[in-house]
């Protein structure tokens, strides 16, 4: 049985405070959680893949909601050996991030397309948050990876999409990135093609956008010095989206 922590309560020590080994997952709460379901899932996987102990019921998730009784915010869950917690927080996006885009930068960092950790949601996140705070210290928004190979591979929290002649490509999993909740909505609700991107393919685009669970579709206005001032396919996409999750 984990130890249960509710916010800012005490958690025990384990190898999730010694090494990182635990997964989490970062869930939007509107009148109900957005695609609980799927989070859950990926959050099982990552505790077997991790091997940290007893995989997560969807039912004690949805009991522990109903007894925060959270609207309208982020909530944090992080599963150890020996605690799983639960974090909740405002949303920081505003109507304005999404008139103005994003801006990206390139990072110098390589993701290794071959790490085991790729597809696991770890909370040994340290390089994704060191990359992107150094980004946010140049006035950029996200910060995109491209693997060892020169093939895009991930943003440090999303999931990046390219339109081109009205084609939306992204790169596959094997490239070393994280398959994003919302990255799997679109391949399933969209005819969507994985394939290597290079540099050449990002500057070239018509339109760029990135996904995760809080942001849900975000345009993207930059990439470095590159102006991207199409965004059409974009709205239409965060405008479907937007209609599906408010059911």
């Amino acid at each position: 049985m984990r130890n249960l922590i509710c916010n800012n309560e005490k958690i025990q020590i384990d190898n999730g405070y010694f090494f990182g080994r635990g997964v989490f997952e970062t869930i939007l709460i509107k009148n109900h959680p957005i695609f609980l379901q799927e989070h859950i899932e990926r959050l099982n996987k990552g505790i077997k893949v991790l091997n940290i102990g007893e995989t997560v019921d969807i039912r004690y998730v949805e009991s522990i909601l109903d007894r925060l009784n959270l609207k309208n915010c982020a909530l944090k869950i992080v599963v150890t050996e020996k605690n799983i917690i639960f974090k909740s927080r405002p949303i920081s996006y505003t109507s304005g991030d999404y008139l103005r885009g994003f801006s990206l930068k390139i990072s110098d960092v390589s993701r290794n397309s071959t790490s085991k950790l790729n597809n696991v949601k770890s909370i040994n996140y340290l390089e994704n948050i060191l990359e992107r705070e150094k980004a946010i210290r140049e006035d950029y928004d996200e910060v995109i990876f491209f693997n060892e190979k020169g093939f895009i591979a991930e943003g440090s929290s999303s999931n990046i999409f390219i339109v081109r002649s009205g084609n939306i490509y992204t790169p596959g999993v094997e490239e070393g990135l994280l398959q994003g909740v919302i990255r799997e909505y679109l391949l399933k609700k969209y005819d969507i093609i994985e394939k290597k991107i290079t540099l050449e393919d990002l500057m070239s685009a018509d339109e760029v956008f990135i996904t995760n669970s809080l942001l849900g579709i975000m345009g993207v206005s930059k990439i470095e010095d590159k102006i991207f001032s199409d965004n059409k396919v974009t709205i239409k996409i965060r405008e479907e989206y937007e209609a599906d999750i408010d059911v």
